[in-house]
């Protein structure tokens, strides 16, 4: 009779055990990353990447006013496709902008795009907001992909 309910007991709490770290199985959730404002003299960049897209991230849009920036500080603003990603378009005025980058072959992982512009003033990251609303990621057969964004205070390349 012991025998059994230390066996019923170990197996009960095995099954809790791994039912405890099923979320570490889990897949990552996709992730579209903006990153903190990198100044070299009188440039500089937001690096803006994905992360974790199953069947590879094919295109990035951010609605006009989905991407804000204090205007006073800044001048020049423009978007780079990076690694093997297009602008399609973009809009930058007034501290609002977006745009949108496409790419015919998908990537999981990597940065897809570089907003440059001329500092006129010191920045800090919290000057630039993203509203995750009126941002819209696709995976490379055009299907919407749901994902976190991700505006860290560093960011390490």
């Amino acid at each position: 009779m012991g025998i059994r309910r230390w066996g019923a007991l170990g197996l009960g709490g095995a099954v809790l055990a791994l039912a405890g770290c099923a979320h570490l199985w889990a897949p990552p959730s996709p992730t579209v990353i903006f990153a903190p404002p990198v100044v070299q003299g009188e440039r500089a960049e937001i690096l803006v990447s994905v992360a974790d897209v199953p069947g590879g991230a094919g295109a990035l849009a951010v609605e006009f006013g989905g991407f804000t920036y204090p205007a006073h500080k800044l001048a020049d603003l423009e978007v780079e496709g990076i690694g093997g990603f297009v602008v399609l378009a973009q809009r930058f005025e007034a501290g609002q902008g977006g745009f949108v980058v496409a790419s015919i072959s998908g990537i999981e992982a990597g940065p897809v795009a570089r907003i440059t512009f001329r500092p006129l003033a010191p920045l800090d990251p919290a000057d630039f907001a993203v509203d995750e609303n009126r941002v819209s990621l696709a995976d490379e057969h055009n299907k919407l992909v749901d994902f976190e964004l991700s505006q860290p205070a560093y960011y390490a390349r």
